[in-house]
């Protein structure tokens, strides 16, 4: 735990950095006057700063210490986690001018326009596109409580409702104008400080020499390292970070958000190489901290590395980590209130909602779902596992879907029951092989059974439907 003058500057810094941003959203609210204003930043967001809130939503507090801890214990094979997930952008960006032409809200959106105006079908995509943000949002509360509470002593709990509130003040001015646009600048912070703290751990190390001379072979020596997790690890990663990539939709904003829809596609691509970025500099890190400490369980490395660094540079990292994870907190917050605001509210329960009544109940939504992030996080010390598992879940129902219904959205085989069908055989494949334990992950089981529901759907019902179409 720092010491009382440090912690005085962790807290006044990390004040200031949220303080900052709050009034930044605040400026924005002024300029926000519909809900398209607040759900996609009123389709006019410069490239620039989509990509840099790609970036920052895509850092999150898994980098912070997950990813550190893979590269300290396997060194190079962090560059196959890192381009699984920019991976995943890259394949995005062959839908993306198709999305942001269409004018999409929600992942809900692309679902009515593949199957038209299906109210089970809506409803399961919306229950699908909330579970994830919301799981996120709380996840990512946990993090940041954890962490700050290793530096600060401050307990849990407390950071938890403080990051919550500050979250929900960032997003209720101008929902993704606000966001996006100080995740754009967070992000700028974020990039300096992983150069200033990559080079720092390097200095700590003896220089990369040294750490080529130190750290065992096998997970240095190039290309060989890529590979030094094993096949089995590779796989499994393939299965979860690709699927849950293709069916964010906090990702699938951004595109829809992007000022010139020309951009749609680049903005992914670009995002795809700076988020890599980051990769790179958590194995820069994992390579220098294994090199100045090898005893260390790999889930402890980026903890340990904050008691080795001075007192001043412990206070800016902890504004660093405050930028991390309330750029993923804000992004999913947002995106969870504007699934239930659109394809609930607007869509379900009031048709007739005019634009100033959806808006309104945007804002109303944030607080209730800040409010129940804050329950799940202070009560219920098991949420970061059902979190985890929430993005199997819906990307085990949303990929065949979005991605079988666009490549095959002219060939009339896909139908709005082949679609129930896939998003409700996802689920249950998933649910039956995580009963079952099963050593590959249940969201492999559940793309295998929602491709199976689509297929199985679709024929099912394509003659009766498409002769009704006409």
């Amino acid at each position: 735990m720092a010491s009382g003058t440090t912690l005085l500057m962790i807290v006044l810094f990390s004040v200031l950095i949220l303080v900052g941003s709050s009034l930044l959203a605040m400026y924005f609210g002024r300029h926000t006057k519909t809900s398209e204003d607040w759900a996609v930043g009123g389709r006019k967001l410069p490239l620039y700063v989509i990509v840099g809130t790609q970036y920052a939503t895509a850092m999150g507090g898994g980098v912070l210490v997950a990813h550190i801890g893979i590269a300290y214990a396997n060194g190079w094979s962090l560059f196959i986690y890192g381009g699984l997930v920019s991976g995943g952008f890259i394949l995005l960006a062959l839908l993306a001018k198709w999305l942001r032409a269409n004018n999409f809200t929600t992942i809900p959106d692309i679902f009515e326009h593949l199957y038209g105006d299906n109210k089970l079908l809506a409803l399961l995509a919306a229950f699908m596109s909330f579970s994830v943000p919301f799981g996120g949002a709380c996840a990512q509360m946990i993090a940041f409580a954890k962490l700050y509470n290793a530096i600060t002593g401050i307990p849990i709990n407390y950071l938890i409702i403080v990051f919550a509130v500050v979250a929900a003040l960032l997003v209720l001015p101008a929902g993704l104008t606000s966001v996006a646009w100080t995740d754009f600048l967070m992000g700028c912070f974020m990039l300096v400080i992983s150069v200033i703290s990559g080079a720092y751990a390097l200095n700590m190390a003896g220089g990369w020499s040294n750490i080529v001379a130190t750290v065992p072979a096998e997970i240095i020596k190039f290309p060989q390292g890529l590979l030094s997790v094993g096949m089995y690890s590779i796989g499994l990663w393939a299965l979860s970070i690709l699927p849950g990539t293709l069916t964010a939709q906090t990702y699938y904003q951004r595109i829809f958000a992007v000022k010139e829809p020309k951009d749609a596609a680049v903005s992914l691509i670009i995002s795809a190489f700076v988020i890599f970025t980051a990769e790179i500099w958590a194995t820069v890190m994992g390579f220098s901290i294994r090199t100045a400490n090898g005893g260390l369980a790999p889930e402890l490395a980026s903890g340990w590395f904050l008691t080795q660094i001075p007192a001043w540079f412990l206070v800016i990292f902890a504004g660093f980590i405050v930028s991390v994870l309330v750029t993923t907190v804000d992004s999913n917050l947002q995106s969870a209130c504007v699934t239930f605001s659109r394809d609930i509210y607007q869509k379900i329960l009031k048709p007739d909602a005019t634009d100033a009544q959806v808006l309104k109940a945007s804002r109303a939504t944030t607080i209730v779902i800040t409010v129940l992030c804050i329950i799940m996080g202070t009560s219920l010390p098991s949420v970061l596992g059902w979190t985890v598992a929430t993005f199997a879940y819906s990307a085990a129902g949303l990929l065949v879907p979005i991605f079988g219904g666009y490549f095959l959205r002219n060939k009339k085989f896909t139908t709005p029951t082949g679609a129930i069908c896939s998003v409700l055989f996802g689920f249950l494949g998933c649910g039956f092989a995580h009963l079952a334990n099963t050593s590959i992950p249940y969201v492999g089981y559940g793309l295998v059974g929602s491709l199976i529901g689509m297929i199985l759907g679709s024929l099912l019902t394509r003659k009766q439907y498409y002769a009704d179409q006409h």
